[in-house]
């Protein structure tokens, strides 16, 4: 059995970005509503998967905030036509047989690493859908990432990890802690870059082990630990993962039940003519399997 689990916010504003003059006749905008319902398409038929769920952010956890205030205060605030398509969004989700999931107070990271776990625990196979390197690090035996490249689609596994961070997908967290994340605003070591890191955590096989190493051959990068200790453990707990959240489905309610009706009145509603006449069609040759639908 195969879940995915699709980072509902990059893929959100991928699509926002990617078809930015996109808009019904009255002037609604529909850029990100269309590139989803692709997106979201083209993932099920790649994929095939029994269980499925969309996961936005539900906000900023207060514990990462304690740790710094200014924990992200660096991306731009959401454009307003994306923000005003986000509730039609979640509705054309749940048509395509997707479930919205949004945790309050809790970012997508976290909730997707706490179902990735449960869902591991239960012998279901996890697909993320996402270009996050935060969740790299939940890559292992039963999980994997999806990407698509010219047209195909591939799954990223724990080699593939490795080739290009030289570490283990469970070090990512440790690497970062060194060289920082311009992208949520967590500082890096001066002076410590991504090769150099990786380097040493996979040498002592941990960021703890590496802080801790009283026989650090290089006498710069030992100094540099020893001054920036403190920085780099508020930096590792900024980046650590959360996955024992309180979820508000279990894995089992995650099944992907397409709504043709829902999608169609949403197609025709977002002006989307070409998909809603698809859906139609299909209807009238009486068509009821999601496999062929997205094929």
């Amino acid at each position: 059995m195969r879940l995915v689990l699709v980072d509902g916010n990059y893929y959100a504003f991928r699509s926002f970005y990617a078809l930015p003059s996109l808009s019904t006749h009255s002037g609604e905008p529909t850029n990100a509503l269309y590139g989803l319902t692709i997106v979201i398409r083209r993932m099920l038929s790649d994929l095939k998967p029994e269980l499925g769920a969309v996961v936005f952010d539900g906000g900023l956890p207060a514990a990462r905030l304690a740790l710094r205030t200014d924990y992200k205060a660096n991306r731009p605030e959401m454009p307003a036509d994306l923000k005003s398509q986000l509730p039609l969004i979640k509705e054309l989700i749940k048509a395509l047989g997707v479930r919205p999931i949004e945790v309050e107070g809790q970012e997508a990271d976290d909730v997707i690493a706490s179902y990735a776990k449960k869902a591991v625990e239960k012998g279901i196979d996890v697909i993320l859908a996402t270009n996050d390197k935060d969740l790299m690090s939940l890559v292992g035996d039963h999980v994997c990432v999806y990407a698509v490249e010219k047209n195909k689609f591939k799954l990223i596994g724990q080699r593939e990890i490795e080739e290009k961070w030289l570490v283990k997908p469970r070090q990512i967290p440790d690497v970062l802690a060194l060289t920082g994340d311009s992208v949520d605003n967590i500082p890096g070591v001066p002076g410590i870059g991504k090769k150099t890191a990786a380097k040493w955590i996979a040498r002592y096989g941990s960021l703890f082990a590496l802080l801790n190493a009283q026989d650090i051959s290089d006498k710069r990068l030992a100094k540099l630990l020893a001054e920036n200790k403190e920085q780099i453990m508020i930096s590792w707990k900024l980046l650590e993962l959360k996955d024992n959240l309180e979820l508000p489905l279990p894995v089992e309610q995650l099944k992907i039940v397409p709504d043709y009706e829902a999608q169609k009145k949403l197609f025709e509603k977002f002006e989307f003519k070409k998909l809603a006449e698809e859906i139609k069609e299909r209807s009238e040759k009486k068509i009821d399997n999601t496999g062929s639908l997205f094929e």
